[in-house]
This record gives structure tokens, C-alpha cells and sequence, in this order.
């Protein structure tokens, strides 16, 4: 074994052409670890001409909003109507359509026959005179009979003119209530129907927009996986030095190791030489 008496050396030997590779490896190592590494930037794209043609017809859903509007106000107006069609049929709904002139008719009947009733009672005492039986219990009879018979008379015109009126009036309203339900209907109808044309409107219109937004989806889809492909690309490239490097690496381990050769001081050698440096020996 060597010792500090007995030193010995070894010196380490390789191929000529395996060192050369070996240093021209580090030295281009070290090159490259000097050099920065690209960073790649992935891209995304952005918002495809369907789906910008998509947000401008979204401006026109508001569009149809006065159909809806207008339906939903006629649908309004037809209940309305309908529920002032309803109170036509109410106790004194007809008051209103009376014939304003129904007392002066009745009034001119009463005088009429007023008139009719002093002319007959002139006629029938001018009877009973002729007759000698003026002033009588008979012609008192006669005359009261009359006119029990002219308030008969007169109470069954006056009645039946009111009753003629009443079933107009009634009759004018019943037609009324029907005419304002006929009115009533159509009024939601016509509001229904607007209603629908607005909705029917609006939804076709945000069926082209789902179609137009989902061709959009699609073409930056396949314009994201473009954008990715480069990325990856890019990313390859920037480290493909350093894999390249560690390819060249494993590669250089097939080449020969260099051997190695040892020297030592001869036999003693070490100790003399000790002695002499303490100055044991001239």
C-alpha cells in the first residue's frame, strides 16, 4: 500500500478521438446553457365571424317586443270589454238604454185620455138628461162605473207602455252585453294573434342565432387546435437543443474508456529518502 514514505502516481490515459468528442461535448454544453430558452405563447382565437354575425341579429329581439306588447294590452282590453259585457245582465244595466221621451209618450196618453174620459162623461149626461135620469141614483151609478173603467183603462196603458219600455230597454241591453262579448272576444283573439306573431318572430330569430353561434363555435374550435398544434410545436422546438444534447450524451457513454497507469518510489526507496531530508545521512 502507499504511504507518504512510499508515494505513488497514476496517470489516466484516453483515446485521442474519444476525448476530443468528450470536450467538444462540454464545450458545446456549455455554449448552450448560456443561451436562453424560447418561451412559446399559446394563442387563442377569437370571437368567428358567425358569432359576431350571431350578437348583431341579437339586437333585433327587441324588435318584436311592440307585438308583444300591443297583444298583451288588446288581450286586456278584451277582458275589459268582456267583463263590462257581463254587468250588462246585472239588475238595472238597462236603465241606460230607457227611451228618454217614454213620460212625455205616457203623459200625452194620459191627457188623451183624460180628454176621452170628459168627453164621454159630457156625452153620458147629455143621455141622462134626455132620459130624465140626470142627477139620479142611476146615472150616479153609471158615472161611477165609467169611471172605475177609466182608471182600469188608464192603468192598463200606462202599464203596458211601461212594460213596452222595460223589455226594449232590457232587450237593447241584452244586445248590448252581446255585442261587447262578441267585441271582447275578438279583441283577445286579434291580441292573441299578435301575441303568437311576436313569439313566432322571436323565436325564429333566436333559432338563426343558435345556428349562427353554434357554425361559430365550431370554426374557432378547429382554429384553437390550429393555434394549439403550433404551440406544441413551438415548445418542441425550443427544447429540441437540449434533447438533441442528451441524445449526443448517452451517446458518448459507448465510447472505450482510457486506461490508467500507476507509479511508485523502488523498494526502500521512500524510507532512505526520508532520513536523509531529517539529516541522518550526509
Amino acid at each position: 500500500m502507499a504511504s507518504y514514505a512510499d508515494p505513488t502516481t497514476t496517470a489516466y490515459y484516453d483515446q485521442p478521438f474519444g476525448g476530443a468528442m468528450r470536450r467538444g461535448f462540454l464545450e458545446s454544453a456549455s455554449a448552450l446553457a448560456k443561451q436562453p430558452i424560447p418561451i412559446p405563447v399559446q394563442q387563442y382565437a377569437g370571437l368567428d365571424p358567425y358569432e359576431m354575425q350571431a350578437r348583431a341579429l341579437a339586437g333585433g329581439l327587441g324588435g318584436f317586443t311592440p307585438y308583444l306588447q300591443q297583444g298583451a294590452g288588446m288581450a286586456q282590453q278584451g277582458f275589459g270589454t268582456m267583463q263590462q259585457a257581463a254587468g250588462m245582465y246585472g239588475p238595472g244595466a238597462a236603465q241606460q238604454f230607457y227611451n228618454p221621451y217614454e213620460d212625455q209618450v205616457i203623459q200625452g196618453t194620459i191627457e188623451q185620455m183624460n180628454k176621452q174620459n170628459q168627453q164621454q162623461a159630457q156625452a153620458d149626461r147629455a143621455n141622462a138628461v134626455s132620459s130624465g135620469a140626470f142627477g139620479g141614483s142611476r146615472g150616479r151609478l153609471m158615472e161611477q162605473e165609467r169611471e172605475q173603467a177609466f182608471g182600469r183603462g188608464l192603468t192598463q196603458a200606462v202599464g203596458g207602455l211601461r212594460q213596452q219600455g222595460w223589455n226594449q230597454a232590457q232587450q237593447m241591453a241584452q244586445n248590448a252585453a252581446q255585442g261587447l262579448g262578441t267585441l271582447g272576444r275578438g279583441m283577445g283573439q286579434m291580441g292573441g294573434a299578435f301575441t303568437d306573431l311576436g313569439m313566432t318572430g322571436q323565436q325564429g330569430l333566436m333559432n338563426q342565432i343558435g345556428a349562427f353561434d353554434k357554425l361559430g363555435q365550431a370554426g374557432r374550435g378547429i382554429q384553437n387546435q390550429m393555434y394549439g398544434a403550433q404551440f406544441d410545436a413551438a415548445k418542441q422546438m425550443a427544447m429540441e437543443p437540449w434533447k438533441r444534447m442528451q441524445a449526443y450524451q448517452g451517446m458518448l457513454g459507448m465510447l472505450p474508456q482510457g486506461s490508467s497507469t500507476t507509479y511508485g518510489t523502488q523498494a526502500g526507496g521512500g524510507v532512505y529518502d526520508l532520513m536523509r531530508m531529517f539529516g541522518m545521512f550526509g
